[in-house]
């Protein structure tokens, strides 16, 4: 599944999304609209670069925090 189908997984779930390239990391954040407590905010890190993959390899660590099932 590409990148763009899991965050579009993710926001379906009623999260925003945003992907952050910092010093060779690549960071994407799921923070839910509706309550946006701490609890609620979640941050996945690739610390391997900023490329297309680091960013695929965070958005799927970011949709596993939030218990979306991406092999079923």
């Amino acid at each position: 599944m590409p990148t763009s189908q899991i965050l579009g997984q993710i926001r379906s779930l009623g999260y925003a999304v945003s992907i952050h390239r910092v010093n060779g990391v690549t960071e994407m954040h799921a923070v839910l609209l509706k309550d946006p407590s701490p609890d609620n905010i979640h941050i996945a890190r690739n610390l391997d670069g900023n490329g297309p993959d680091d960013e695929y390899n965070a958005a799927c660590a970011l949709a596993e925090m939030l218990g979306i099932d991406l092999e079923g």
